[in-house]
């Protein structure tokens, strides 16, 4: 079988990603990496030593694929023109700015018959899977994500670039719609929301709480959640893993009245509580490059003629829980004396000078 034909439009930091990972896939022929700033251009030359072109329709009709990753602004638009040309589109989350926009992406795939694939990566990360099919059905999940301020993604808030991520998680693992969402969120560098925490609570019972910063002192990327029957937690960029065994909550001597307990019962659950009372497991899984894992899903749904793993209506779905917690976060009402504000405030940082930031010796400090 023919190599597929993929083009990456986007140099950027995961344009970059993707481009080392596909010129190692045998499958794929990387015909392409479409780039529009000129310097960025001739860094990707030198350090992969591909063809680099101005603009992804110079090789729209010599192309089988496509993965976009520019700005989310630039998502729909190409998209677009791609899914016209017959082209299978991966595009990096989110899908789009918008459910309309999402809707009209998934309409015009169906029609062609082609893939549309988001790249929501979390879904192929080795602990979320292993989390998942230990325990499939959550009732109440919690979720942080963390980061340093990277100054990439500005033009979108922390629900669109980093909460979204989990946002695809609980909504892979829950099969019921949204029903209400609480949200409060702060902007600290601009107009967007740079601190978000939301309450999401489904129509079978379900709640997951979510909180996202993109300005933290330290990274954090984890995953809990209980059922009626058990407990699990992932560290996302560990790889490690904790979970109570299900059976262990039903048939226990903690489902009984705890008045009647004996003192030597109660010193008994308390020295053996997560031993053997609630065996508590710990260990780590083996990990993989979930951006080459989705990319191989890509490339196999295209072959196969199938869907990806995490589709365009996953994206869209995403999308629109998205937008309930940027409207809820917009929604807040802040108490300032007498004064009534509404939504993600923008917090003014003042900048040092360059000046200010050398030492007495003339060095940068720090």
């Amino acid at each position: 079988m023919n190599p597929l034909r993929i083009a990456i439009i986007g140099g950027g930091h995961l344009g970059r990603i993707h481009t080392k990972i596909l010129q190692n896939n045998s499958r794929a022929e990387l015909v392409a990496v479409a780039e529009s700033d000129a310097a960025t251009r001739l860094r990707l030359e030198q350090e992969f030593g591909v063809n680099v072109c101005e603009d992804y329709r110079q090789v729209i009709k010599q192309i089988d694929g496509a993965i976009i990753a520019t700005p989310t602004a630039a998502h729909y638009p190409i998209a677009v023109d791609l899914l016209d040309h017959g082209v299978h589109t991966f595009i990096e989350k989110p899908i789009t700015n918008t459910t309309p926009q999402a809707d009209h992406l998934i309409h015009t795939a169906d029609r062609q018959k082609l893939v549309l694939q988001v790249g929501h990566v979390e879904r192929f990360n080795p602990a979320f899977e292993q989390a998942a099919a230990r325990l499939p059905r959550p009732r109440y999940i919690e979720a942080h994500r963390m980061s340093t301020y990277t100054f990439r993604s500005t033009d979108v808030g922390v629900v669109m670039d980093l909460m979204i991520h989990d946002i695809d998680l609980v909504s892979s693992l829950v099969n019921s719609p949204l029903i209400d969402t609480r949200a409060v969120g702060v902007a600290v560098f601009g107009p967007h929301e740079d601190i978000a925490q939301a309450r999401l609570e489904f129509a079978d019972g379900t709640v997951a709480n979510l909180t996202a910063s993109r300005c933290s002192f330290q990274p954090m990327r984890n995953i809990s959640w209980f059922s009626e029957t058990g407990y699990v937690a992932a560290d996302l960029s560990t790889g490690k893993l904790q979970s109570i065994y299900s059976s262990s909550l039903i048939d226990t001597s903690i489902n009984r009245d705890i008045a009647t307990l004996s003192e030597t019962q109660q010193q008994q659950i308390r020295e053996e509580l997560f031993d053997s009372v609630l065996p508590l497991t710990s260990g780590e899984v083996r990990s993989h490059n979930a951006i080459e894992q989705e990319q191989i899903d890509f490339l196999n749904a295209i072959v196969e003629g199938r869907q990806p793993r995490v589709c365009g209506r996953d994206g869209r779905r995403a999308v629109s829980i998205a937008q309930s917690i940027i409207e809820a976060v917009m929604n807040h009402r802040w108490q300032d004396g007498h004064l009534q504000r509404a939504g993600a405030q923008a917090q003014r940082i003042k900048l040092l000078p360059d000046h200010a930031l050398l030492d007495s010796t003339g060095r940068r400090a720090g």
